[in-house]
């Protein structure tokens, strides 16, 4: 048994609940129906049965129907879009389907005119398009990658910005990886550091900002420092966070950076400390000899002098060490260079041994201007160096020889220099110094283990 057909009614009581405008007219042009819907375009109140179109629908809207009307009473359906005015003056973009009305063996009994308004929904789609491009723009210049991630699906549902400068991954990348990429880039020593931002939003209001440092891998195997922000985008009914809006970084310079500048006020504070005790040093031990105050306190003088300029040096060197030819030139120029060869190959020294070795030059040109080879004019210093390998190390060996002086006594106890020499050699070279005073002249050879620094360019 079929069913019964829907009377014309209850189609219209369907319909006045309809977000679109429709308008029934029979043949002879009257309404038979008009939905609220349409009230827009009507003169008087729908339903407005019984009116005719001519005097209840807008004038505007009544001159482009008058057409289609007739072509639907001829069995024509039209569809067209247009803007107009409605009956307030508000122009309106629409889109009108013009269809015969037909009752069975009565063939076309009038038109049904439908009207949907697409002025709201352009309007929405332009403002729509307009912040996709203002969006596009902000991307295109910001140096954040930002990223809206679904914690139910576990992937970001949208990124855009610099995603390649903070990740090394493209936007269309980063999307089609998925979470499975996400977590792969992870350092899984900064994972925890998601669920402690889940933790800390799940407590905070919504619109509160979360950060953290994390390492993230690049395609070329290195990790590089970003910094991410995040806020909560989206709770479920529980209030449990479904989606996070986050903004990533690069901080990787800035990172490196402080790590730098904590070794450096690291080093500093070591190398102050160091001068202070080799100051120190030198002030005991020049105080401690019997000489009268205007002496030593040339002697002081001259060895802090000394000193001064072994941290030139090293500070052109960037404290990393410096070269055995400059350490000999700059030590031994306060002296008669005239009466000095220097001869040996290039080697570089760490920053402790080029400051011990500096000292000790000092020294041994002091003795020999006081008392040794350059005390007359006759004498004269060689200055020799060279470097060796013995089983599994390579030693350096300094040679200091005087000839020509004055006979040589060996002094009835050990002073300032010679002490320098033996424990400075020993404790910043970690090697041994022999002293020899010959009748001919005094000998020096210094033999330790090389340890070279690398270049600061090399760093």
């Amino acid at each position: 048994m079929g069913r019964a057909p829907i009377d014309r009614a209850s189609l219209y009581r369907m319909t006045d609940a309809a977000p679109w405008g429709a308008l029934v007219v029979n043949a002879e042009g009257a309404l038979d129906y008009a939905n609220p819907a349409f009230q827009r375009w009507l003169l008087k109140p729908a339903p407005a049965t019984g009116e005719t179109a001519e005097s209840v629908v807008h004038p505007a809207l009544m001159d482009v129907l008058r057409e289609p009307l007739a072509k639907a009473l001829q069995g024509e359906q039209i569809i067209f879009e247009l803007t107009l005015d409605d009956r307030a003056g508000e122009v309106r973009h629409v889109r009108i389907q013009v269809a015969p009305r037909a009752a069975g063996n009565m063939g076309v009994t009038g038109a049904v005119v439908s009207l949907y308004d697409l002025t709201d929904a352009q309007a929405l789609d332009r403002v729509a398009r307009a912040n996709e491009e203002q969006l596009a723009r902000v991307n295109s210049v910001t140096p954040s990658a930002n990223y809206l991630f679904d914690f139910e699906t576990g992937s970001s549902i949208w990124v855009g910005g610099n995603t390649e400068a903070v990740y090394g991954h493209t936007v269309q990348e980063l999307i089609a990886g998925g979470g499975d990429l996400v977590r792969s880039l992870i350092h899984p020593d900064d994972f925890h550091h998601v669920a402690r931002r889940l933790a800390y939003l799940a407590k905070r209001p919504d619109g509160d900002v979360s950060e953290f440092e994390l390492r993230v891998l690049r395609p070329d195997g290195t990790y590089r420092w970003i910094l991410d922000r995040a806020v909560v985008f989206e709770r479920n009914a529980e209030g449990r966070i479904i989606k996070t809006l986050s903004a990533a970084i690069d901080i990787d310079e800035r990172k490196r950076a402080e790590e730098r500048r904590t070794l450096l006020i690291n080093e500093l504070n070591h190398r102050v400390k160091n001068t202070l005790a080799a100051v120190q040093s030198i002030a005991r031990q020049t105080l401690r000899s019997e000489r009268d105050p205007a002496e030593m306190s040339e002697v002081f003088t001259a060895r802090l002098v000394s000193l001064s300029a072994a941290h030139d040096i090293l500070t052109r060197e960037n404290w990393e060490g410096a070269g055995v030819r400059e350490i000999v030139q700059v030590g031994l120029a306060p002296f008669d260079e005239t009466r000095i060869t220097a001869s040996g190959p290039e080697v570089r020294v760490t920053a402790r041994a080029a400051i011990a070795l500096s000292m000790a030059l000092h020294e041994l040109a002091t003795n020999a201007t006081k008392y040794g080879a350059l005390s007359g004019d006759a004498g004269r210093v060689a200055l020799t160096w060279r470097t060796r390998r013995k089983d599994d190390r390579v030693l350096f060996e300094l040679e200091w020889r005087e000839t020509g002086g004055p006979p040589v006594v060996a002094p009835k106890r050990r002073g300032f220099g010679s002490r320098l020499l033996s424990q400075g050699v020993r404790v910043d070279l970690d090697g041994v110094a022999e002293l020899l005073f010959e009748p001919q002249g005094v000998i020096c050879r210094i033999t330790a283990p090389l340890e070279t620094p690398p270049r600061p360019d090399q760093v």
